[in-house]
């Protein structure tokens, strides 16, 4: 098994022999996740399946290097989800919506990644469809330039962002002076994030109504009518022909010995459509609303730092490396949907329904490296809403239902010696503590035991767990959502 590489020996590397200047690899992945609870319904959602996902993806990476300083990538992505076919349940018609949720059979969602660069020692310059990492980070503080696709909700974490990410085409050019940096970014493109919808595995049981009554709504699962009977008019989107839709962001990294710190800034639009009122309209059913969403504009203002040293002297440990890091984002003006006044015009007062509030979202990371490759990093994380009231729905960076939210994320690794450290043990614990009126919004839990089966195949058996807060928190929601998931991977 240790030699184990069909992949290289029969597919990559006659290729790469075959033709010169040519780079080919592959990922072949396979992940599923299975509930431990029953199959029940919980809250809105007819649950009757055990499986939140079986997902197989392939990935082929092409870079062809015309010489030194200039390449061509080309990253596809082949993805298909067994659990719409294989579970035979009510609860799972996602596909219906969007078939990417169960596979991916468009240019858009196959091709994920196709840019030219050209690199030198001072100056990047990589134009085409990319994804941007700014952040490091579990939480996306300042990795906002990327929509990205949260199927899998709670579930989803920093490890799957690379993957989750949906890359965008643009022009990005990054110039290196002596101890300064600057990134510049224009992007004509844009892309909504994917939420769990109607019928997917990972829909929030809060999200009326019912599926029995979703899952033959057409009207209601293209987004042209809501669960109260309201009129929904087609989603405003920003346009690539037109300049002034476009996207632009900018970060200079500075570095001083041990100490990088930067400063972010981009001019974004919202992942998510703001649902503005415009209009009311009476049937047989009462008084209704009409609802255009529409995409609006956002200054997102970020800051971010590392420091790394080394603690020397200490009892029993003797030296010990650690890493400061900070990330920062401050959000100008993010729409919230207002309940309270979309309630008023309901009755017929006036009023859109949204109200705007600036967000703020932030972490400090510890990063300590323990002997016995033991690792540890304390996260604590902020998520504010300024002048938040109690009638506020969701908005980019703010908390989730209240004013604040308060998760001290904690992370422990280690290698196990006695497998050569191919067996390697984690936990990350993630609390949401909340203010001004919910106190405690659950917990996660996530183990994971994973083992390097060879230089080209690795193996984890993931639990997650889900604990305390109520039925309509964060995590509370999905205390019946405790999964235990496989994941393979084969890289060539």
């Amino acid at each position: 098994m240790a030699t184990f590489d069909p992949g290289g020996r029969y597919l990559t590397q006659p290729i790469e022999r075959f033709v010169p200047g040519l780079g080919v690899d592959g990922t072949l992945m396979y992940w599923s996740d299975y509930l431990l609870s029953g199959d029940n319904d919980i809250g809105f959602r007819d649950r009757d399946y055990r499986s939140l996902q079986m997902q197989g993806l392939f990935e082929a990476g092409i870079y062809y290097h015309f010489s030194p300083n200039v390449e061509l990538t080309s990253i596809n992505h082949f993805l298909y989800d067994m659990v719409y076919d294989t579970e035979d349940a009510d609860g799972l018609y996602a596909y219906k919506v969007d078939d990417s949720f169960r596979k991916y059979n468009t240019f858009s969602r196959v091709s994920r990644e196709l840019y030219l660069s050209y690199r030198t020692s001072k100056l990047d310059v990589v134009l085409g469809k990319q994804q941007i990492a700014w952040g490091k980070m579990d939480g996306q503080f300042i990795d906002v330039i990327n929509s990205m696709d949260f199927r899998e909700s709670v579930q989803l974490e920093s490890s799957d962002y690379e993957i989750r990410r949906l890359p965008l085409w643009m022009a990005n050019l990054t110039y290196y002076f002596d101890d300064i940096s600057l990134n510049l970014l224009w992007i004509p493109d844009f892309e909504a994030n994917l939420r769990p919808t109607y019928g997917a595995p990972w829909s929030s049981p809060l999200l009326p109504p019912d599926d029995a009554n979703a899952r033959h709504n057409d009207a209601l699962l293209h987004d042209r009518t809501n669960a109260a009977g309201d009129t929904v008019l087609s989603t405003k989107r920003p346009d690539w022909d037109h300049l002034g839709d476009h996207q632009i962001a900018a970060r200079l990294d500075i570095t001083n010995g041990p100490l990088t710190w930067g400063l972010v800034y981009y001019y974004a639009w919202e992942r998510a459509p703001v649902r503005f009122i415009t209009g009311r309209f009476s049937d047989t059913d009462g008084d209704h609303l009409i609802i255009t969403p529409s995409h609006e504009r956002l200054h997102h203002f970020g800051a971010t730092s590392d420091y790394a040293w080394v603690a020397k002297g200490i009892p029993v440990i003797g030296t010990l490396p650690i890493v400061f890091r900070a990330e920062a984002l401050y959000t100008k003006d993010a729409h919230f949907t207002d309940y309270n006044s979309r309630a008023i015009v309901r009755a017929g007062g006036s009023g859109d329904g949204v109200s705007e509030h600036d967000t703020l979202r932030a972490a400090l990371a510890f990063e300590f490296a323990f002997p016995s490759n033991l690792s540890v990093i304390f996260q604590p994380s902020l998520y504010y809403t300024f002048d938040w009231d109690e009638g506020l729905g969701t908005g980019f960076g703010g908390a989730y239902g209240e004013e604040w939210n308060f998760a001290p994320v904690v992370f422990v690794s280690r290698p196990v010696q006695s497998t050569r450290d191919r067996l390697k043990l984690s936990m990350t614990f993630t609390p949401i503590l909340s203010g001004s009126n919910r106190d405690y919004q659950g917990a996660k839990t996530k183990l994971i035991a994973s083992y390097e089966i060879s230089s080209f195949v690795n193996g984890s058996l993931i639990y997650t767990g889900y604990s305390g807060g109520s039925d309509s928190d964060l995590y509370g929601q999905y205390n019946k959502y405790d999964n235990i998931g496989i994941e393979l991977k084969y890289e060539f």
